[in-house]
């Protein structure tokens, strides 16, 4: 009686088309000699889509892109284990039939028939790979007897081994993995060859459905298809019980990288990606180009350490309590903390804050989808319920930050990053965020007037400013970091304590239009004003442009192009594109030398005091903006020039008083004592050009010491004819 229910629930026009299908096959192996095939011209020929790789100084793999990531393999070199497992589970038949399996076919009918739905198509191997490359996967009667026939024709002018190498390349195996070979890599980081029987008889049992038993989404169902394999295997004499026992007890051990890079190049990969988007379109996605760039991966992971870790320690500076540590006090309304999501929901996140379960709705302009477990997010405590142990807090904005390091010796980005977590910032403030440079633009002012003559020696007056806006009834009132006045000052000691007013007068007595024309030559190419607040960093510059400003300065005047991309092959790795270093004297030697000192200076007597841990000759600039919107501190080494850039998306104050001393210069110190431990790099003193004296002088006045003067001493640089001659009364 059930059985009469079930027969009687089918429509009758399914039974129709089931049957006329399995007859047609019948016929389709005698009439497929009528039909004509043009689609399999392509296979003989066929090129499939080949992964583009990004590669780093080193040539070490870094990431992969394509829309079908591909790694064809020749069958001799797919292991025959590996092989077995896909024709037990698959097509076991697949050597005797001559492209589809009638038996197979009958018994798909009589289940579809008990089912009461189409469930079994009795598809072999060859018929899925005509289904893959020609077809739709609509399920109608048309298409199934199209791919039967195909298969049929496949049959007749390729040989099986042929046919199974290029299902073996071809079928979707989950995670963008098409073939076995990009399968194996992305699951479990390994060769075909290193794969082991309980990992072949997984990469078999995907096919059916990818996304079901994905072992990463659903890793018991994965084993339980595993299994099922293996027990397929066994049946077909394939393995022995010992073989396939041992199999089923292994540990399923993935590859820990999901994505198709290392995560911390992110910001730097898709830089490089839109530049080869720009040259080569979507072809970049399927024609095997090997891109060899200049990025230092261990600097990069250095980098993005240690812009992670100063991030989280500004956001507790801001007052964001740590809610991984250990807390004897209960939450109270309005504390904030910075706590790791342990579940995303649609509209809000769940944290654990104490022994508090913390809730937070997420802001409708966050994409809930872009977070995940595990990422440290920012909240302050409204509302909480001591009973049930939960506590509601609203979202709040992160600080967010951007480092950059160049050779300056060549212009190649030795690592770069825009930001603390690319999947939900793919905004990268590296080369996208257009910022105020602050203080750190007081060296081109300083600058420009070295090159105009002036020694650094020349004595500035601190003292009040204001300037009326034109137009308007406001005044412009500028003060200093400490809102002190110092009077007369050095230039040396005006850039050492990064005195504003002293550097409005100087800028006043160079001209703006002039230390426009000198940032021009650093490469600064920015919409630059000949206003006064120029010598404040009015401008809104990249930290890209504005660092690489920078270069000049740690060479010798020399400006090096920044680049990325060294050079470009195809998939025979024959040279397509090779960037030659470019260079100009963008200022000269003795400016340069000059600006190394004084930049020298700022670290040793000055607001980077902090740098002096590191043991090489590192010189720099401390940047902050009005009311603490923008922290920086750019510096270098012989070899290494270093930007980092903090701040807020909304241009909002940080939430305290975050100079670039204290905000961006302790991410930037343990970058570069990373960076110099790894190079053994010894501290060296640089040296003068012909045109430049060393000159001792009294460091408060400027002039050569005497015994009038009781003060510090130290070694100045000046160019012949502007040095000192009256000494200190």
């Amino acid at each position: 009686m059930i059985f009469l229910k079930k027969i009687f629930s089918l429509h009758i026009f399914k039974l129709i088309l089931i049957v006329v299908f399995s007859i047609g096959i019948f016929l389709g192996s005698g009439v497929s000699f009528f039909f004509e095939f043009p689609e399999l011209d392509r296979l003989k020929n066929y090129q499939p889509n080949t992964t583009t790789r990004i590669f780093d100084s080193s040539r070490k793999l870094i990431a992969e892109l394509y829309l079908e990531r591909r790694e064809p393999t020749s069958l001799i070199k797919i292991p025959i284990r590996l092989r077995q497992a896909f024709l037990s589970i698959e097509d076991a038949r697949f050597y005797e039939h001559p492209g589809v399996s009638y038996p197979d076919i009958i018994r798909a009918f009589f289940v579809n028939l008990q089912s009461g739905r189409f469930v079994q198509g009795g598809s072999t191997i060859t018929q899925q790979l005509a289904k893959v490359l020609f077809l739709t996967p609509e399920r109608t009667l048309k298409r199934k007897i199209k791919e039967a026939l195909l298969a049929i024709e496949i049959e007749k002018r390729f040989t099986k081994d042929e046919i199974l190498e290029f299902y073996l390349n071809q079928i979707y195996l989950g995670n963008g993995a098409y073939g076995v070979q990009a399968a194996s890599k992305i699951y479990f980081g390994k060769k075909l060859s290193e794969l082991t029987l309980a990992e072949s008889a997984l990469l078999a049992g995907l096919p059916k459905a990818p996304s079901k038993f994905n072992p990463r989404k659903n890793p018991k169902k994965s084993i339980a298809r595993r299994n099922l394999v293996l027990k397929r295997m066994l049946s077909e004499k394939f393995i022995k019980k010992t073989e396939k026992d041992s199999a089923q007890d292994e540990t399923l051990r993935l590859n820990p990288f999901t994505l198709n890079q290392i995560p911390e190049t992110a910001y730097f990969v898709e830089h490089v990606r839109k530049q080869l988007s720009k040259r080569y379109g979507k072809t970049m996605y399927r024609s095997g180009l090997q891109v060899y760039t200049t990025l230092d991966i261990s600097l990069q992971k250095d980098v993005d350490k240690a812009l992670r870790r100063g991030i989280n320690t500004l956001n507790r500076m801001r007052g964001f309590k740590d809610a991984s540590k250990k807390r004897k006090k209960h939450p109270k309304l309005g504390d904030r903390f910075q706590f790791r999501i342990t579940e995303v929901r649609r509209k809000k996140i769940l944290g654990i804050i104490g022994i508090y379960e913390a809730h937070m709705k997420i802001p409708k302009k966050i994409n809930y989808k872009l977070l995940n477990t595990g990422d440290i997010v920012l909240g302050k405590v409204k509302k909480m319920n001591k009973k049930s142990k939960r506590i509601f807090l609203k979202w709040e904005e992160t600080i967010q930050g951007a480092v950059i390091a160049f050779d300056p010796r060549s212009g190649a980005v030795r690592a770069m990053t825009g930001g603390t977590n690319f999947r939900r910032f793919k905004f990268n403030r590296a080369v996208q965020a257009k910022r105020q440079p602050g203080s750190a633009f007081k060296p081109i002012i300083v600058g420009s007037a070295l090159s105009l003559g002036y020694g650094p020696n020349h004595i500035l007056m601190d003292s009040p400013f204001v300037e009326r806006i034109p137009g308007t009834k406001r005044v412009w009132k500028p003060t200093n970091y400490s809102e002190k006045f110092y009077g007369p000052v050095t230039m040396r000691n005006a850039l050492e304590k990064s005195l504003n007013l002293a550097t409005i007068k100087l800028l006043i007595q160079i001209k703006p239009k002039r230390a426009i024309k000198f940032a021009r030559r650093l490469g600064i190419h920015s919409k630059m004003y000949p206003y006064l607040s120029l010598a404040l960093g009015s401008i809104e510059v990249t930290p890209y442009e504005f660092i690489s400003a920078y270069i000049p300065f740690a060479t010798n005047g020399i400006y090096a192009r920044p680049y990325e991309i060294e050079r470009i092959a195809d998939d025979e790795n024959r040279i397509i594109e090779k960037f030659i270093p470019q260079f100009n004297l963008a200022i000269s030697p003795e400016t340069a030398f000059q600006m190394k000192l004084l930049l020298r200076g700022v670290v040793t007597d000055g607001t980077a005091k902090l740098a002096k841990k590191i043991k090489l000759f590192v010189a720099g600039k401390t940047g902050t903006t009005n009311k603490y919107k923008d922290a920086w501190f750019v510096g270098f080494s012989p070899n290494l020039v270093l930007g980092v850039w903090v701040g807020r998306d909304s241009n909002k104050n940080m939430g305290f008083r975050a100079s670039g001393g204290s905000a961006a210069l302790p991410i930037w110190v343990e970058i570069m004592k990373k960076w110099s431990k790894r190079k053994g790099n010894k501290f060296t003193y640089p040296i003068s050009p012909p045109k430049v004296k060393l000159i001792k002088i009294d460091y408060k006045s400027g002039f050569l010491p005497s015994k009038k003067c009781d003060g510090k001493i130290i070694l100045e640089a000046f160019v012949d004819g502007t040095e000192p001659t009256e000494k200190c009364l």
